[in-house]
């Protein structure tokens, strides 16, 4: 029987700044992202009289014009440094400054009773895989890290072994996210390809017929950067699937070999429908991953565009959210799961939970140098402060709300209004919207208190 949630027309009103916004009336406002008359990064004025470089006029009418030249692209020189100072001095004190909006959650969430027991078995997991890498002090933090507050949220009712896996689960996310981002700064572009590449077989050896597979391992890679940089990366997998028999975990990496205990576990008990969907899901998230790696190895910014839609993806949002059928002992075929409804709250929720991820982590990424963020690359697009993009950003967020709450109500209805709907789906629709719904107030509650997003 699914657990209860809030009924709908009892969320309460979310305080956001000075205005009161009941998220189950938040307006569709067509989001317009246009430049802002406030810019940013506005050059410091010069004067011809201010003793400033813009205008002065360096010789007069009878100098010759090479030597005009030479000096005017001195000067340009010169401003152009000035100008760049100018703009980290703005930046620096806009990051000092910055104020994370406020946005209170209109859903509440339940911890499950078994944390403790749950929470001591993934740390022994944890460490036997683990234990002994070479960045010692990331995966130290992670196991101080309350990272245990999404999982036992989301899953409030879970049986211990499957709410051990899940604990495991996000461990692992938070692992991978950590070495892939140590790779792209300070490895080769080979050593990262052929860290993916152990992934891609892991998943692929486990439907070495499937076609989507095979041909999703060159789905990102289509500029000429990509194709050059990676042109080998399917033929690497697709050997290495034909090579591959008995598993062994000491030939592999460590997040390779965790993923591939966590991988067997759960395929091994659910239907294959899932298992193979769940095979997609994964493998995209991974690549997209990969796409966000090769970016910051070329020192290359995506687009606002390109970045929100590959957010979710390299957050692993639809990956965290589709273990609930797992984790939660349910299941939904692939008709009700691929429903316009259910993409629709997923979608929305991973969107809420990745931009609100990027508000809290703004600072410190700025800070070291990881410009892989929403609000940079908002800021930086349209010409507005970072304090101005976060509120933006937030507003966005809060506008997803609306899209969930309609989601919801849509799967309702689905579920009351077609008979071909058994009990157990309902069931497991009733468990997906707890999963989305804690999946937002809880991860709140985690970026505000964890140190990972801390200076």
């Amino acid at each position: 029987m699914a657990a209860q949630l809030l009924p709908l027309t009892s969320v309460p009103s979310v305080l956001h700044g000075a205005v009161c916004i009941n998220p189950m009336n938040v307006p569709r406002l067509a989001l317009e992202l246009s430049s802002s008359s406030s810019q940013a990064f506005q050059s410091r004025t010069h004067t011809a009289g201010g003793g400033g470089f813009g205008r002065v006029k360096a010789y007069g009418p009878n100098s010759s014009s090479s030597a005009t030249t030479v000096v005017h692209a001195q000067l340009q020189a010169v401003e152009g440094l000035k100008h760049l100072d100018d703009l980290k001095l703005q930046q620096h004190n806009q990051v000092k400054d910055f104020v994370i909006p406020k946005f209170v959650p209109p859903f509440y969430h339940k911890r499950n009773p078994l944390e403790r027991e749950a929470d001591q078995a993934a740390q022994q997991w944890f460490h036997h895989y683990f234990g002994n890498t070479t960045i010692d002090e990331t995966f130290d933090n992670i196991k101080k890290d309350t990272t245990q507050i999404i999982p036992v949220s989301v899953h409030s009712t879970a049986e211990l072994s499957r709410l051990e896996w899940a604990f495991e689960f996000y461990r692992f996310l938070y692992a991978i996210d950590d070495v892939v981002d140590c790779k792209a700064r300070t490895s080769t572009l080979e050593d990262l390809e052929d860290f993916f590449v152990e992934l891609m077989v892991v998943i692929i050896s486990s439907f070495p017929e499937d076609q989507i597979l095979k041909e999703n391992l060159g789905k990102y890679f289509i500029d000429e950067i990509d194709r050059k940089s990676t042109k080998d990366f399917p033929e690497k997998v697709l050997a290495q699937v034909l090579q591959h028999s008995e598993f062994d975990e000491r030939k592999v990496s460590a997040v390779c070999a965790a993923f591939s205990n966590l991988w067997s576990r759960a395929t091994s008990k659910m239907p294959k429908e899932w298992s193979l969907r769940y095979a997609h899901i994964m493998q995209e998230s991974m690549l997209s991953q990969f796409f966000e790696a090769r970016n910051i190895f070329h020192k290359k910014e995506p687009s606002v565009s390109t970045y929100m839609f590959h957010r979710h993806k390299f957050g692993f949002m639809t990956a965290a959210l589709a273990i609930v059928e797992y984790v939660d002992d349910v299941f939904l075929p692939n008709t009700l799961y691929f429903s316009s409804p259910m993409q629709r709250l997923l979608q929305a929720t991973g969107d809420v939970a990745c931009w609100h991820n990027d508000i809290y982590s703004f600072q410190k990424e700025f800070m070291s140098g990881e410009l892989y963020n929403l609000v940079i690359i908002l800021a930086k697009e349209e010409g507005t402060s970072f304090n101005e993009t976060a509120e933006l950003v937030n507003q966005m967020l809060i506008n997803k709300l609306d899209e969930i709450q309609s989601a919801i109500i849509e799967l309702r209805a689905l579920s009351q209004n077609n008979n071909d709907i058994t009990p157990s789906q309902i069931a497991a629709i009733e468990q997906y919207i707890i999963g989305c719904t804690s999946l937002i107030s809880a991860t709140h509650e985690y970026h505000s208190k964890s140190a990972r997003f801390q200076l």
